[in-house]
């Protein structure tokens, strides 16, 4: 019986969705012959290189529903002019796999606003330079996306999609200035390898309780600098209980009565800290404030501590 080899033929193609890009492929052809001679198998793989690197592009599936989530916005600053029926893997903000094709990130925030200035400055009005509308629930179609930035555009006051907590694999979410409204969906508590989550400088969100973040064990950084956390009575009993907690940022949350006076808090690996702007009536400083040793950035301004600072 025959052995069966691979043979490859080189050949040059040009991508039609990037002109001018010349991709080097390798057609295979897997012969194999039983004792008679007779043909069992032919097939046919074509891979595409590009820089001598295996190039895939964007799933078909995954390319809709992109399509889709821009039909749902309106786009002045032309910033997904871009998005057509090419390949989506080349479209502005959008981060594929290279060996599978699965977009992996969204990075849509505003780049003509930046993070780093109030949320209050005039600038943060300006609608010229945002993607406005509503989210399209299309985006769970994309499986595999790990990363989401729609920050400082326009979702006019609309609510906070529930059906993110569906998005399983999302480690980063940041929704930060982009005009949400009402209760933060408790349905977040079940994206289990978050890591990143920042919905700051809404002031329209509000959360009730802090219960549905217990779950999240992998979670680093936190902002919801601006929403109303009012009647959360339990923010600082499940945040000291987030083990990877690297980043608080809880800054004119109108969080109110004292700070825990615990001899030690739980916050191991926190080395940022913002409880600014709230309304605490702590007489003094606590004193497991000064017990995180791996604090690098602490702001307490503008509540009403007094006291030595020891």
């Amino acid at each position: 019986m025959a052995n069966r080899w691979p043979v490859a033929t080189p050949s040059t193609m040009t991508n039609g969705d990037d002109e001018g890009v010349m991709l080097s492929t390798a057609t295979i052809g897997f012969h194999g012959f039983d004792e008679f001679g007779e043909l069992l198998a032919l097939a046919n793989i074509k891979i595409g290189y590009c820089n001598g690197r295996a190039y895939i592009g964007c799933i078909q599936s995954e390319r809709e529903a992109l399509l889709r989530f821009k039909q749902d916005l309106k786009d002045p600053a032309n910033r997904l002019a871009s998005w057509s029926d090419g390949n989506c893997c080349t479209w502005a903000g959008v981060v594929c796999n290279d060996s599978t094709g699965h977009v992996l990130e969204l990075r849509l925030g505003n780049p003509f606003l930046h993070d780093d200035e109030p949320f209050w400055l005039e600038d943060y009005k300006d609608e010229t330079s945002k993607l406005i509308g509503k989210i399209n629930p299309s985006l769970l179609d994309l499986k595999h996306l790990v990363y989401l930035d729609l920050s400082n555009n326009n979702f006019e006051k609309a609510q906070l999609p529930v059906f993110l907590g569906s998005m399983g694999s999302l480690r980063h979410i940041d929704l930060s200035r982009a005009e949400f409204t009402g209760m933060i969906p408790h349905q977040l508590g079940n994206l289990s390898n978050l890591q990143f989550l920042d919905l700051s400088n809404d002031i329209s969100l509000y959360l009730e309780n802090f219960s549905w973040l217990s779950g999240l064990s992998l979670l680093k950084h936190l902002d919801l600098t601006g929403v109303d956390l009012s009647t959360a009575s339990d923010w600082f009993l499940v945040t000291n209980m987030l083990p990877s907690l690297q980043v608080l940022k809880l800054s004119a949350c109108s969080l109110h009565n004292s700070l825990p006076e615990l001899p030690i808090a739980n916050f191991s690996s926190l080395y940022t800290l913002d409880l600014s702007c709230n309304k605490f009536d702590n007489t003094l400083v606590p004193s497991w404030v000064f017990g995180l040793s791996h604090l690098v950035f602490l702001d307490l301004g503008f509540n009403s501590f007094g006291g030595p600072i020891c």
